[in-house]
C-alpha cells in the first residue's frame, strides 16, 4: 500500500490502490455477517435513515437464484458491497437485473467503484441477464460514473412521492 500523504485540509489521507482490494462473489448470509458495519452508514449517507432490511425477503430471493451479492475486501475486512436482483420483465421475455444497492466506504471509493460495477455486470451476464438497470441519485458518485461512460444509456427518470407517511 502507498504511504499516507498529508492533505491541506483534512490531515492524513490513506491512499488505497485497487490491487489491495478484492471483489468476491458471496452469499447473503456472508454479506450480513461481514457487512453489518457498512449498512447503517450506507443508509445514513444515502437517505439519513436507519437500516431495517426485510431479511426473509432477501433469503427468498436468494433461494430462487435471483440475488447476486459481491463483497469488496481489504484483507478480511469488507469495505464495500453490491446486491443485485434478477427478474423477468413483465412485458416481454427479457431477464433483467436491477441494482438493489452498491456501497463502498468513502476512503476506498477512488478506483474500485467502476470495478465493482463491472464485476456485478459480469456475474449478471453469466447468470443469463440481458439488461442491467442501475438506479442512482442525481449527482451521486454512481450517477457521475455511469453518465460519463458511452456504453450506458440514460433510459428513464424516476420520481418518488411519499404515500402513507412511509419511505
Amino acid at each position: 500500500m502507498q504511504a499516507a500523504k498529508e492533505t491541506e485540509t483534512a490531515g492524513t489521507e490513506t491512499l488505497t490502490t485497487t490491487s489491495n482490494l478484492e471483489i468476491v462473489l458471496i452469499n447473503f448470509e456472508v454479506l450480513m455477517a461481514d457487512g453489518q458495519h457498512l449498512f447503517q452508514q450506507h443508509c445514513q449517507e444515502l437517505d439519513n435513515k436507519d437500516f431495517e432490511p426485510e431479511l426473509t425477503r432477501y433469503e427468498v430471493i436468494e433461494s430462487k437464484n435471483s440475488l447476486i451479492c459481491l463483497g469488496v475486501y481489504l484483507g478480511q475486512q469488507m469495505v464495500g458491497y453490491s446486491t443485485t436482483v434478477l427478474f423477468r420483465h413483465g412485458h416481454h421475455d427479457t431477464l433483467m437485473a436491477g441494482s438493489d444497492s452498491i456501497y463502498i466506504l468513502p476512503k476506498f471509493r477512488k478506483g474500485i467503484g467502476l470495478q465493482l460495477i463491472r464485476q456485478t455486470e459480469k456475474h449478471a451476464q453469466e447468470a443469463g441477464v440481458d439488461c442491467i438497470v442501475w438506479s442512482a441519485k442525481p449527482g451521486s458518485s454512481l450517477d457521475l460514473i455511469l453518465s460519463a461512460r458511452r456504453d450506458y444509456e440514460h433510459a428513464e427518470t424516476h420520481y418518488q412521492r411519499k404515500l402513507n407517511g412511509r419511505y
